[in-house]
């Protein structure tokens, strides 16, 4: 119970702190030229995650989320935004800016999963 516990706390703290980066970037650039907020979200989230994986110096990446659950599952899980990133990429497809969709798709997998391994490698 206590697990569940510090995860809905992790994860309502990730959610309000998802909030004020994505009100901070919006407010810097427009979110009709590319979904920077939610880009910036996500990418800063795998790159945190692969420091928290990285700091654990556990065996495996699989042994490393047994033991941060509060942190992966519940802040992270908060604070990432990959839901709202499908539903921006299919808005973006069905309105015809197939170009931008596309880009969007390739550019936040591509550098979410570098964020992620540069944080993993930099805490080894």
């Amino acid at each position: 119970m206590l697990t569940a516990l510090t995860i809905g706390l992790g994860g309502s703290l990730g959610a309000v702190f998802r909030y004020w980066v994505s009100e901070w970037i919006k407010a810097r650039c427009s979110p009709r030229l590319f979904p920077w907020a939610t880009f910036t979200v996500n990418v800063t989230g795998s790159f945190v995650m692969g420091i928290l994986l990285g700091s654990f110096q556990a065996g495996s990446i699989s042994s490393a989320l047994a033991h941060s659950h509060p942190l992966t599952t519940g802040f992270l899980g908060g604070y990432t935004t990959f839901s709202t990133f499908a539903v921006e990429w299919l808005t973006l497809w069905q309105t015809k800016n197939r170009l931008t969709a596309m880009l969007y798709l390739s550019l936040s997998g591509a550098i979410g999963l570098l964020a992620c391994w540069t944080g993993y490698a930099l805490m080894r």
